[in-house]
């Protein structure tokens, strides 16, 4: 029996913090150091498209690999792959060796391990608690990210890369080290999963978690709309550095403080976004959210102004982390245990197939219409696409959160 909030929670919970802190201080400093090899929109887009190209090769074996071994493990594995991979890229930074095609190289690597760590990081969260505690910890996890991955990882990777540019990748090393050292501690007694001794061959374990999110309408109509979220948001990101160069004319040593702003949204909709949902329910929770994402993109486009700009990004991260912790928690209370590893990754491979797409769409675009047309034309996406989730989405709780009362209700897949 998972315990409320008990010491394994806290203890994958620092892990995860320090891989989300090392994902900050490269999230910082990798486009600052595009920007000084190119300002060319189309090659700097070219290193998160590469990135999140992971997903696209590994995201549904992570899925499978999820439900067979066990998640810590995986956890750990997958951080020391990290660990290894950034120091190596600092020490050729340090030689004198920064060049565009290691920049891609750093962001192919890293995306082929981050499937694994992400989706045995979101199914392991079931074992280490109840259901009535999803939301709560589903929305630590998160404050957790926003303020290492958002806000301190990025400020301190563009001051740092600034001063002395393989810094932040050493420290990146550093970080992904220290969660791979706890988390392989705490997994010394993790079980092996059931899965792998009750479930069939991994291709139709693989089918089994495909059907299973298909025939469930809210499930794949919520994996649809962050489909298109992505491909917005992973545009933006790509050309954002060119947007606080360019369009608020601000210097590279700022870039991280602007992305702080994000951050700042996401730490306060971690806090109030239970409260939220338990007022207003999860449908309008996520519909809603996508509405003020939409509307912030807009306002990035129409009024590049650094006070309007920095609020709108604050928006965005409130609004993204109400969509995050509700989505994530409403999974896991809907999806059995021995099916979350598999239905996780083909949600987010559904969710995150459009992220090279939409990083090498606004590249073009930027270099083609500008970058304010770029981010207009995304939020307009992001408004349709609410208001085509409306139906799909009234299975949700429309007045509070229901949870189930014990995992035994959870244990078999809906019929």
């Amino acid at each position: 029996m998972a315990e409320p909030m008990g010491r394994r929670f806290w203890t994958v919970w620092v892990a995860s913090s320090a891989s989300y802190l090392a994902e900050g201080l490269l999230f910082g400093s990798l486009p600052v150091l595009a920007a000084t090899l190119t300002r060319d929109a189309r090659l700097i887009s070219v290193t998160d498209a590469l990135h999140q190209a992971g997903w696209l090769l590994l995201g549904l074996v992570s899925g499978v690999v999820a439900d067979l071994a066990p998640r810590l493990r995986i956890m750990w594995v997958a951080n020391a792959t990290r660990a290894v991979t950034a120091g190596a890229f600092a020490a050729l930074i340090a030689s004198g060796h920064a060049s565009l095609p290691l920049v891609y190289g750093l962001g192919f690597l890293l995306g082929l391990a981050a499937p694994f760590f992400d989706n045995a990081s979101s199914s392991i969260l079931p074992e280490l608690v109840g259901p009535a505690h999803f939301q709560r910890a589903n929305s630590l996890t998160q404050i957790a990210l926003a303020v290492a991955a958002n806000l301190i990882g990025p400020v301190v990777g563009t001051a740092l890369f600034v001063v002395w540019p393989s810094a932040p990748f050493w420290l990146a090393a550093l970080a992904y080290a220290s969660g791979t050292l706890v988390t392989a501690w705490l997994s010394r007694r993790e079980p092996t999963p059931a899965a792998l001794s009750e479930r069939a061959h991994p291709v139709a374990m693989l089918r089994e978690g495909m059907t299973y999110l298909a025939r469930h309408r809210e499930l794949r109509t919520l994996a649809a709309a962050v489909a298109m979220v992505n491909l917005v948001t992973s545009g933006a990101i790509a050309v954002a550095v060119l947007y606080v160069l360019q369009e608020l004319h601000l210097p590279q040593a700022v870039y991280g403080l602007v992305m702080a702003s994000f951050a700042v949204g996401a730490i306060i909709g971690g806090i109030l976004t239970v409260s939220l949902t338990r007022r207003i329910g999860e449908r309008r929770a996520v519909l809603g959210a996508l509405v003020i994402f939409g509307l912030a993109m807009i306002v990035l486009g129409g009024l590049p102004q650094v006070v309007i700009s920095l609020t709108a990004m604050a928006g965005m991260g409130f609004f993204s982390m109400v969509w995050n912790i509700t989505v994530n928690s409403y999974r896991q209370r809907e999806v059995p245990l021995v099916l979350l590893g598999r239905v996780t990754s083909v949600f987010r491979m559904v969710a995150f197939v459009t992220m090279p797409l939409g990083a090498l769409l606004a590249g073009l675009g930027a270099h083609a219409f500008g970058l304010r047309w770029t981010y207009v034309l995304g939020g307009l996406l992001l408004v349709a696409t609410a208001g085509s989730a409306i139906r799909p989405l009234r299975g949700m709780p429309q007045h509070g959160v229901v949870e189930p009362p014990d995992r035994d209700a959870r244990e078999s897949p809906r019929p």
